[in-house]
C-alpha cells in the first residue's frame, strides 16, 4: 500500500528536533551554563527541582537580552554567535545554532527574565512551542542586569521520554557532575547549584580567578590533587600545531573502592567546549591500564587549543562532539607526555637501583648475569639442576630428562622470517622447551596452557592457585590464540608496539598489555618454583627505595613492618628475599622469564604497592593480587639504554622480538580483555584492491 508523502508540520518538526538536543535535564543545564559563559557572566546560579524535571532556575549577571531580542530568543535558528556559514571556523562562543532555547521551550514551559545594563528596567517573556505564549506579551518587571531563565515541567509533552528518567536523584548527579566540569575549567566564574530546599550548595566555586588545581581542590576534595601531576604540552613546531593543558593524577590516587580502570574521569575542552572524544579517552586509559592497579580510577582533565580552522563542531546539534584534522599525531603526543611525567614522577631518580648489577639463578633454566638492565641477547650455557631441597645450582646435572635446546625438533617451515629471503633465525634460539606450536586451535577444543605441561621440583597443590590457573584457560580467546600461535613477527615499531603478520591481516601489537598478561600467567605457573635475581654488590634499603616514592614516615614504618611480617611468605612462594637484619634489605626478585630483567626505575612504585594493592586477607584474592602487581612491574617499558655499557637500542629491539615475541607465541593464552591491544591494520585482499585501482 503506497503512502502519499506529506510534509510534517513545523510544531512536529521541531518537537524532534528538541529531543536531540535537550535529551535529559542534564543537557538542559549545559546548554543554559554555555549560553551564561558566552554572556560574559561572572557568576551562575542554578537552582533544580526534582533533578530538573519540575523547574530549572538558572541565574547569571551577563549583558542580558534586550527587549527588542525577546521576541526572537526562542525561536529556532536565530542566534546573534553567527552569520554565515564561514563563521564556523572562527567561533569563539559556545552556542551558534540557535536551538538550545528553542528546543527548551518545545520540551516544557520557558520564562526568561532579563535585564541590560543600559535598560531602567528588566523584562519577562513566557513562551510555549517557539513562540511568547499566547495570551502574554512582554511584561516590564524589577531585576538585577543579567538574566533569569525558568523551564518548569521538562517532557510534560513527551511521557515516554519523562519515564526513561530512573529517578530526580540520579539526573541531579549527572546535573553536578556537568556543572562541576564546566566550573573547572572557568576559573573566573562563581558556580552555584543547589536543588530542591536544601540551603547549602553541592557545587560552589568563588570565581575569584584561582587555578585550575585550586578549583580542582575545592571541587574534587584535597585528596586527589595530593597526587595531580599539570603540564603543558606545546606542539608549535608541527603541521598540527596545538597546546594542551593537562591535569591528572598519578599512580598513587585512588577515587574510590568501586572504581576501575573503565571508569576513568575524563575532562576535555576543546577550545573551551566541553565536549568527548572517544580515540583520545581509549588511548589515554590504555596507557593509565598498565601503570595502575585496576581498582583504581584516574583523573583527566585536558584543554585543548587549536587552530578553528582545523575544528569540525557541526557534527550533532547537542555540540558533544568535535572531529578535528590530524587526530592521530596529535592523540599519540597527549598520551606520550602524559605516560611520561606519570613514569618520570613514579620512578623519580634512579639512584641506587641503576647502580646494581644482577645475577640470575633459575631452577629450571640458565644462569645469566646481564651487564645492564637493557635486556641483550644470551650467551647460551649448558642446561643446569637444581636441587629442590637447597635451591643452589648443581654444575654436575646428570638428569637424562633434562630438556633440549630449543628448536632442536622445530620444522623449519614455522619458523619465523624478517624478510623476503627467508632468513631462519636458528641461530637466535636460546630459549630450553619443548613446547610445540600447533597450526590452527579448534575453536570448540578446551584449552590448556603450555605452561602446564612444565615440570617444576615442587610441586604446588594449593587450591587457590588451581583455579587461578584454571581461570586463565577459561577465559582464553580463540580468535586471539590463533593469532599469536601462527603470527610472524614484522619489526619494532617504538618499543612499545609490534607488527606481525597472521594470515593475511598485518596487525599493531601494543607490547606492554600482551608481556603484563604474560607475566601474570609465568607468575602463577611458577609459582613457588621461581628463580632469583640477586641484587648486587650491595642489596639497597627497603626504607631507601620507598623514600622514593614517599615521604610519609607512617607510610615508609607501615611498609617496612609488613615486608617483615610476610618475609618468609614472600621469598617461599615469589622469590623475593628480604634480608633478616636491620636495615631491611631487598636481595633478590624473581625471575619470571629466562634472561628477562624489569625496569627497576619501577622497584620503588612495586614495594608500595605491595602494601596498598595486596589482599593479604584471603588466600586466593592474596595470590591474584599479587600476580596483578608483579605482572605490572615486569611488563616491558623501553629502557634508557647507556652505550657506554654496551646497550643499545637494536639489543632492546632483539630483545623484543626473540625474547618476548617469542614467550608470547609459546607461553601466552589470550583473555578476551586483550582484544584492545590489536589492532588491525589492513589485509591482503584490501591492499588488491588499491592496487587493483591503480
Amino acid at each position: 500500500m503506497n503512502k502519499k508523502i506529506q510534509k510534517l508540520d513545523e510544531t512536529v518538526v521541531n518537537r524532534i528536533a528538541a529531543g536531540e538536543i535537550v535529551v535529559r535535564p542534564c543537557a538542559a543545564i549545559k546548554e543554559l551554563v554555555e549560553n551564561s559563559l558566552d554572556a560574559g557572566s561572572h557568576t551562575i546560579q542554578i537552582h533544580v527541582k526534582q533533578g530538573g524535571l519540575k523547574s530549572i532556575e538558572i541565574r547569571d549577571d551577563g549583558c542580558g537580552i534586550s527587549k527588542v531580542d525577546l521576541p526572537l530568543v526562542c525561536e529556532r535558528f536565530a542566534t546573534s554567535k553567527l552569520k554565515t556559514f564561514d563563521d564556523l571556523y572562527h567561533l569563539n562562543t559556545y552556542g551558534f545554532r540557535g536551538e538550545a532555547l528553542a528546543s527548551l521551550s518545545y520540551a516544557g514551559h520557558v520564562k526568561i527574565i532579563s535585564k541590560i545594563a543600559e535598560s531602567q528596567c528588566a523584562y519577562v517573556c513566557e513562551y510555549e512551542d517557539g513562540k511568547i505564549r499566547p495570551s502574554t506579551s512582554i511584561k516590564p518587571c524589577a531585576g538585577t542586569n543579567g538574566t533569569l531563565i525558568i523551564i518548569e515541567d521538562l517532557f510534560y509533552n513527551n511521557p515516554i521520554r519523562l519515564k526513561m528518567m530512573k529517578s530526580s536523584s540520579e539526573e541531579y548527579t549527572r546535573m553536578v557532575d556537568c556543572v562541576m566540569k564546566m566550573a573547572l575549567r572557568n576559573t573566573h566564574v562563581s558556580f552555584t547549584l543547589k536543588r530542591d530546599t536544601q540551603i547549602e550548595p553541592d557545587v560552589y566555586t568563588n570565581g575569584k580567578d584561582t587555578t585550575i588545581l585550586q578549583n580542582m581542590k575545592m571541587l574534587y576534595g584535597a585528596d586527589m590533587v595530593k597526587d595531580m601531576y599539570e603540564t603543558t604540552i606545546n606542539e608549535n613546531d608541527t603541521p598540527y600545531q596545538f597546546q594542551c593543558k593537562a591535569c591528572f593524577t598519578g599512580t598513587q590516587y585512588s577515587n574510590s573502592s568501586k572504581a576501575s580502570s573503565s571508569s576513568m574521569t575524563f575532562i576535555l575542552f576543546i577550545n573551551g567546549r566541553l565536549v568527548d572524544c572517544q580515540p583520545l579517552k581509549k588511548a589515554i586509559q590504555q596507557m593509565y591500564a598498565v601503570l595502575i592497579n585496576k581498582q583504581t580510577s584516574p583523573f583527566v582533565y585536558l584543554d585543548l587549543i587549536m587552530d578553528p580552522t582545523t575544528l569540525d563542531v557541526n557534527i550533532h546539534p547537542s555540540k558533544n562532539e568535535v572531529r578535528f584534522l590530524h587526530a592521530d599525531p596529535i592523540i599519540v603526543a597527549i598520551v606520550q607526555a602524559i605516560e611520561h611525567i606519570i613514569v618520570a614522577k613514579s620512578a623519580k631518580q634512579t639512584t641506587t637501583t641503576t647502580q646494581l648489577t644482577f645475577h640470575m639463578v633459575s631452577s629450571h633454566f640458565h644462569t645469566y648475569t646481564p651487564t645492564s638492565m637493557t635486556l641483550i641477547p644470551p650467551t647460551p650455557k649448558e642446561p643446569i639442576e637444581t636441587d629442590p631441597k637447597s635451591k643452589k645450582i648443581s654444575s654436575d646435572s646428570t638428569n637424562s630428562n633434562a630438556k633440549k635446546p630449543f628448536g632442536t625438533n622445530l620444522d623449519p617451515s614455522r619458523t619465523v622470517r624478517t624478510s623476503s629471503r627467508d632468513q631462519k633465525l636458528d641461530k637466535h634460539r636460546y630459549h630450553n622447551s619443548s613446547i610445540s606450536v600447533p597450526k590452527k586451535i579448534p575453536q570448540s577444543t578446551s584449552f590448556v596452557s603450555p605452561l602446564a605441561s612444565i615440570k617444576f621440583p615442587r610441586q604446588i597443590k594449593l587450591t587457590s592457585i588451581e583455579l587461578l590457573r584454571q581461570s586463565i584457560d577459561e577465559e582464553c580467546d580463540a580468535d586471539l590464540l590463533n593469532i599469536i600461535r601462527n603470527f610472524v613477527y614484522v619489526g619494532t615499531i617504538d618499543g612499545q608496539s609490534s607488527l606481525i603478520q597472521h594470515d593475511t591481516q598485518l596487525y599493531l601489537i601494543h607490547t606492554r598489555h600482551l608481556s603484563q598478561e604474560l607475566f601474570y600467567q609465568l607468575c602463577l605457573y611458577h609459582f613457588g618454583n621461581m628463580g632469583t635475581i640477586s641484587l648486587e654488590p650491595e642489596p639497597p634499603s627497603i626504607e631507601d627505595l620507598i623514600r622514593l616514592e614517599t615521604n610519609n614516615e607512617e607510610v615508609i614504618e607501615y611498609v617496612i613492618d609488613l615486608l617483615k611480617e610476610r618475609r618468609e611468605m614472600l621469598e617461599d612462594y615469589f622469590s623475593v628475599r628480604l634480608s633478616s637484619t636491620d636495615p631491611l634489605r631487598l636481595e633478590t626478585l624473581p625471575i619470571l622469564l629466562d634472561t628477562y630483567v624489569p625496569n627497576l626505575d619501577y622497584l620503588p612504585q612495586y614495594l608500595l604497592r605491595l602494601s596498598t594493592e595486596i589482599n593479604w586477607n584471603d588466600e586466593h584474592e592474596c595470590f591474584r593480587t599479587f600476580a596483578d602487581e608483579i605482572s605490572k612491574f615486569y611488563s616491558y617499558r623501553m629502557q634508557i639504554y647507556s652505550e657506554e655499557d654496551g646497550d643499545s637500542e637494536e639489543k632492546q629491539h632483539w630483545a623484543i622480538e626473540h625474547l618476548l615475541y617469542h614467550a608470547f607465541k609459546t607461553m601466552l593464552v589470550p583473555s578476551k580483555h586483550l582484544r584492545q591491544a590489536f589492532v588491525k591494520l589492513t589485509e591482503v585482499q584490501q591492499l588488491y584492491k588499491v592496487f587493483e585501482r591503480c
